[in-house]
């Protein structure tokens, strides 16, 4: 604003002179009067005044309600470490929502939300840390009051701004991902705990899934390549995706309702650099998955993240979800994603606790489904060192270092290994199955359709 305006705009109150800003009163000091006369408006001191009295309650208020926020997050993070129903209950009646509203807001848009937020977060980081040291010069090199006020308007306005979103994130990791580590698992709900296995089980379960992977692989559609890809659409396979879990809902009734779409990550190089296959965005309810790997391993990735969307924190509890819903389905491509979604966990437990002699006997994975179970072939691994800006041993050893910490802050006691858990969910669902999948959704669909008919709603046991 000029001064010739701020004259405009002058006051006289009783034998004091004030300028009247659209914020309150500025006290007309010998100093201001100065400031104005020389043509350096913005350098005005405030001494007293009501829009001073505003800002600083305004400020009052913000710190207030941030500190009240953080606290409740805390608090509901402390409840769910203290109390399993609690968590238990938040799950299955209040999670939902923020899948049905944050959910459907993020599906609005076909990229995934909450990539765009992480680069915007990122540049957010990088101008503060750029800006600093020129914001500690000026104040250095200049003295004047005004000059170092409006610095540290502005240095105010990014600290506030840094911890809205610091809160955001942490509210939000809170409600949709740390209080849910804290459920009752799904082998506790739904399996004999003191039912453990032995070799013999595990032998029966990998012997299974081999068989199903070996007699699925030649049922595939093939490209140029030789690689197994869907026939249908990327949409249809949403959709089949999306029925698959949904059809679980039946025995495990969080995994009903609202499913968005699951969303292609553009950074799919670097976060194959990570080894991984999918990553759940708690912040915007996205799914995301990898479109560098292997064609056949999204199926199985996508039911993996959608379990996340529904509270199933647990990644060995999505392995299992992801397995169940796919090979459970009547699509034969979910089908075969499924065994080969597992069949790398099963093979490694089977090497490591049953006698070569045993091994040499067992059925073994065709040459088709050796060279389909794979994360990304030598080709596509090829075209992501090439486009590669750091070294992947060196982003894949951040990544663990990452996850590592995330989930023994969480109680996860071993960490990544706890990823493999999803051995003893396998054999414990194979050790109980009757029938084949296909019978299973078949039979499954018929019961809830009579029940539904006679306005008892699904049946909640597995037929």
């Amino acid at each position: 604003m000029k001064s010739s305006r701020l004259k405009h705009a002058a006051l006289y109150l009783g034998k004091e002179k004030y300028w009247i800003f659209c914020v309150g009163c500025v006290k007309m000091t010998k100093e201001n009067y100065h400031r104005i006369k020389t043509g350096h408006p913005a350098n005005i001191m405030i001494e007293k005044g009501g829009g001073v009295k505003q800002k600083k309650m305004i400020c009052s208020l913000q710190t207030a309600a941030w500190l009240a926020l953080f606290l409740v997050f805390t608090g509901l993070n402390l409840l769910a470490r203290s109390f399993e129903a609690f968590t238990n209950w938040y799950r299955l009646h209040v999670f939902p929502v923020w899948t049905g509203t944050l959910g459907r807001l993020s599906n609005l848009f076909s990229g995934s939300v909450g990539e765009v937020l992480i680069v915007i977060g990122v540049c957010y980081a990088i101008v503060g840390v750029l800006l600093l040291p020129v914001a500690v010069w000026h104040v250095v090199k200049y003295k004047k009051a005004g000059g170092v006020q409006k610095k540290r308007r502005a240095g105010g306005w990014y600290m506030r701004g840094l911890c809205w979103i610091l809160l955001y994130v942490y509210g939000t990791e809170t409600l949709n991902c740390y209080m849910l580590y804290h459920a009752s698992t799904v082998e506790t709900q739904y399996y004999d705990i003191a039912k453990d296995y032995g070799s013999q089980e595990l032998v029966k379960a990998y012997t299974k899934v081999v068989e199903r992977a070996n007699s699925l692989a030649g049922q595939m559609q093939r490209d140029n390549n030789g690689y197994a890809v869907y026939g249908g659409s990327r949409q249809a396979l949403y959709e089949q995706c999306k029925q698959a879990m949904q059809a679980q809902g039946g025995r495990y009734p969080y995994l009903s309702g609202y499913y968005p779409d699951p969303k292609p990550i553009r950074a799919s190089g670097f976060m194959s650099q990570q080894h991984l296959l999918g990553i759940y965005f708690p912040f915007t309810m996205e799914a995301n998955y990898n479109t560098v790997m292997y064609p056949v391993n999204v199926p199985a990735t996508v039911c993996h993240e959608f379990a996340h969307l529904k509270g199933i924190i647990l990644e060995d509890e999505a392995n299992y979800f992801g397995f169940v819903a796919c090979i459970e389905s009547d699509d034969l491509y979910l089908q075969y994603s499924g065994y080969l979604s597992v069949l790398g966990y099963l093979a490694r437990q089977v090497r490591s606790s049953v006698p070569q002699d045993v091994r040499r006997e067992l059925a073994q994975p065709s040459a088709q489904v050796q060279a389909d179970d794979v994360f990304l072939t030598d080709r596509q691994w090829e075209q992501v060192e090439q486009k590669a800006v750091l070294p992947t041993e060196t982003v894949n050893q951040a990544t663990d270092v990452f996850l590592e910490t995330n989930l023994t802050m969480n109680g996860v006691e071993d960490g990544i290994q706890s990823y493999s858990r999803v051995v003893r969910l396998v054999v414990h669902y194979i050790m109980e199955e009757k029938g084949t999948p296909g019978q299973r959704a078949q039979e499954r669909r018929f019961y809830n359709d009579a029940k539904r008919r006679a306005g008892k709603g699904a049946v909640s046991g597995r037929v």
